[in-house]
């Protein structure tokens, strides 16, 4: 396949292409200012054969109109819109990932599954930015009814920092619309609609919770659900919503997590989560004590390694597209912003925007102005000075540990016997890459905490340590009184001794990276994570099998009656 050439656009260079579809073509681009400040960008192209189709046109605006009211971290960020040379284009943010339907399809092709953690994390994220679209009103608080009608793997963009964003909203149905859809018309891919959907019938915000179970099955299990040979096919199995449990095609589900996807894939919107935060609320509470922050580093790991290849491919690719893009830069003319729009020298057009739509332009431009100071970008990347020379750069070995200890105590923490710091919360930057050692946490009344860790070049150690207090001491026995010259009259027998069961405690176990079945005292219990396993006081040995791996590890532990105690591996 030859290259992509990099081109200028109107303000924008494209410097590579990303994807084709039906409407539109989608390119990374750059834009340059003074001083040297270069921003890295997407440009979503509607296709140059539909410019003069007034449905297409309609559309497309939509799509800009209802995205540029979004500003949130789970949502793919708008910049401008406009047209140049007949072509009407959309700026957005460039997420630096991959789809989830890319990551599938990879995991796929190495015969593996997205670990459950990852799988959970990634569709609260999900619900996170569709609760903020559902619920977005207008300046005077009137509700703008967004649905988006088309989440799917494809849609949902995932960073090599582990960010999770809800991207085209290109077919989403808002009051704001001035596009409606024609009656008995579908809108959104067959496999991921909602019954309700697939029926014709109208539509609420409990349409994108249906299609989110979805992907959260399969996720969790690595095979499309709906999908069949006819969309007809499709669409019937959809309306009959005959879904198996997630456990069933994947062991290592738990339980409560069945419950969570069945209820996001029930066929009443009335049995369905209420919103997409009570679904949010249900996910969090099933990865608790992991932390959504803690699974974010976790996941950009796991997407950087599994990808590797890939980014390596796309960085060269951009750092040769951005060197051409510069070069063209500095040898056109100067753009008149405020006149008309020109391409690059030589094409001898230029376009002049329509009277009958200037005004609406006009306020789009004007609200992503106001919007672009808000974006956050998910990865943005420095180029490296450009010199005679090939530059040489040291790998950074750097990796640190972060500390959180609970309960608020006054904790020591050292390494290899060394004292890195005391209080509740410490951070250590100065590890030693790849090489083991031993963390030891110390607190008056408290159990000593102990493991051995090694970091990789660049990972940041994120460690929730519960400290958990030692067991009381037990009370002296009572001084026995002895009677020299006892009356026999006065010998009562001795009642025999009752012995009262000890109250039970419970136990938390989870795993950072993947998933794991937990063996308690050599007896399999369960997968991770386990919440509030009832288990006896006293000492126990909890073992875990990593359910990717294989690999074995267990510590000690005592449970104290009416404490929950936890560990993470």
């Amino acid at each position: 396949m030859t290259p992509f050439q990099p081109i200028s656009f109107g303000r924008y260079f494209l410097i590579d292409k990303i994807a084709v579809g039906g409407m539109a073509e989608v390119f990374k681009a750059k834009s340059f200012s003074h001083g040297g400040f270069e921003k890295l960008l997407v440009i979503k192209r509607i296709l140059q054969h539909l410019s003069d189709n007034e449905e297409f046109v309609d559309m497309f605006i939509d799509e800009a109109k209802i995205s540029v009211e979004l500003q949130h971290p789970n949502i793919v960020q708008i910049y401008d819109f406009g047209r140049i040379q007949e072509n009407y284009f959309i700026a957005m943010e460039c997420v630096e990932g991959k789809d989830i339907k890319d990551i599938l399809r990879k995991l796929a092709e190495k015969r593996k599954l997205l670990p459950t953690e990852y799988s959970v994390y990634i569709a609260h994220e999900m619900c996170k930015g569709l609760d903020y679209a559902h619920k977005r009103t207008d300046m005077q608080g009137s509700p703008l009814g967004i649905i988006h009608r088309d989440v799917s793997p494809s849609n949902i963009l995932v960073s090599y920092s582990g960010e999770v964003k809800v991207a085209d909203f290109g077919i989403a149905k808002a009051q704001i619309s001035a596009y409606n859809t024609k009656g008995g018309v579908l809108k959104g891919k067959f496999e991921y609609m909602s019954p309700e959907q697939a029926s014709g019938q109208t539509l609420n915000h409990q349409a994108d919770i249906f299609a989110t179970g979805i992907i959260l099955h399969e996720m969790l299990t690595g095979r499309r659900l709906f999908k069949t040979d006819s969309d007809v096919k499709t669409l019937e199995k959809i309306k009959a919503a005959d879904v198996e449990l997630p456990s069933k095609l994947n062991p290592g589900v738990p339980k409560r997590l069945d419950e969570i996807v069945m209820r996001a894939l029930a066929v009443d919107r009335t049995d369905r989560f209420e919103d997409a935060r009570d679904l949010q609320s249900a996910l969090l509470e099933f990865m608790y004590p992991a932390t959504p922050d803690l699974t974010r580093e976790n996941l950009g790991h796991f997407l950087t390694e599994l990808f590797s290849a890939e980014i390596r491919k796309e960085r060269d690719r951009l750092e040769s597209g951005t060197k051409v893009a510069a070069d063209l830069r500095e040898h056109a003319p100067e753009i008149d912003l405020d006149a008309e729009w020109e391409e690059s020298p030589g094409s001898g057009q230029t376009l002049h925007i329509k009277p009958s739509r200037t005004p609406l332009f006009a306020a789009l431009i004007a609200l992503f102005a106001l919007g672009a100071g808000l974006v956050w970008v998910a990865t943005q990347q420095t180029q490296p000075v450009v010199t005679e020379e090939p530059v040489t750069l040291e790998p950074d070995l750097s990796a640190s540990l972060h500390l959180q200890i609970e309960p608020d105590i006054n904790a020591v923490i050292t390494i290899d016997g060394t004292v890195i710091g005391q209080g509740v919360q410490v951070i250590h930057a100065n590890l030693i890459v790849g090489q083991e050692f031993e963390l030891k946490v110390t607190a008056e009344g408290y159990q000593t905490y102990t493991e051995r860790y090694t970091v990789a070049s660049q990972e940041r150690l994120r460690l929730p340590i519960t400290m958990l207090p030692l067991p009381p001491a037990p009370p002296p026995a009572p001084a026995r009184i002895v009677n020299p010259t006892p009356a026999p009259e006065a010998e009562v027998p001795t009642p025999p001794a009752t012995t009262q069961p000890a109250t039970p405690g419970k136990l938390n176990v989870n795993v950072r990276g993947g998933w794991a079945e937990v063996y308690i005292d050599g007896q399999r219990i369960d997968t991770t994570p386990l919440y509030h396993h009832a288990l006896s006081a006293g000492p126990h040995t909890i073992e875990i099998v990593h359910g990717a791996t294989g690999e074995r590890q267990s510590r000690q532990i005592t449970i104290f009656p009416n404490q929950t105690s936890r560990i993470t591996f």
